[in-house]
């Protein structure tokens, strides 16, 4: 299914120089607290429950903005969520909640609405790498003949937590980003 409102939020995260969104949205009696990155490839929409019933669901977003409307082994978790009021008896249509789900997403970025990179780690489990450690330190510069470089696993969390930028910055000075579990005041680009 196409989800204008993600293109229509790109095209405004383009404006502000924004490449990732952390919004609310509510479906029925379902709260989410959704991120949508520009950051992965192909882009990625998670909605991760805020109530009673817990959960986290990641959404591939295709070519044109589209979403698959199959739910796979998301399906039972997601119904959880929806009928965590007890009232709907109904079946999930993945459609039908794609379609709600697309008229709830904001269309217009704000620069309050970029994450940072430790609302990231909480809202993305699927971020393995030092999950306790949401704060960059500081850089470790591996020298060229030591034959050590960051690991696949460091250079994703660098991406998704800190940008394209930093990512670039880590490939071209052989650098792993050192992270900590309490907020140090590090900066990627000052280290």
């Amino acid at each position: 299914m196409e989800m204008t409102s993600l293109r229509l939020l790109h095209r405004s995260m383009i404006s502000i120089g924004s490449d990732m969104q952390q919004f609310l949205v509510t479906t029925g009696a379902a709260s989410f607290d959704c991120l949508f990155s520009t950051r992965d490839t192909p882009f990625i929409l998670t909605l991760t429950a805020r109530g009673e019933v817990r959960g986290f669901f990641r959404f591939d977003v295709l070519n044109g903005y589209r979403i698959r409307d199959y739910l796979g082994d998301m399906y039972g978790d997601l119904l959880a969520v929806l009928r965590s009021d007890g009232m709907s008896g109904e079946p999930l249509k993945p459609k039908d909640f794609l379609e709600q789900l697309n008229q709830a997403i904001p269309t217009q970025a704000s620069v309050p609405a970029n994450p940072k990179p430790s609302e990231i780690v909480r809202l993305r489990p699927d971020i393995i790498e030092e999950r306790e450690k949401p704060y960059f330190n500081a850089w470790i510069y591996w020298k060229a003949d030591s034959g050590k470089r960051p690991s696949e696993e460091n250079q994703h969390k660098t991406l998704l937590l800190l940008g394209p930028e930093a990512a670039r910055h880590s490939r071209e000075r052989n650098a792993s980003s050192r992270w900590s579990s309490t907020d140090t005041g590090g900066n990627w680009e000052r280290s």
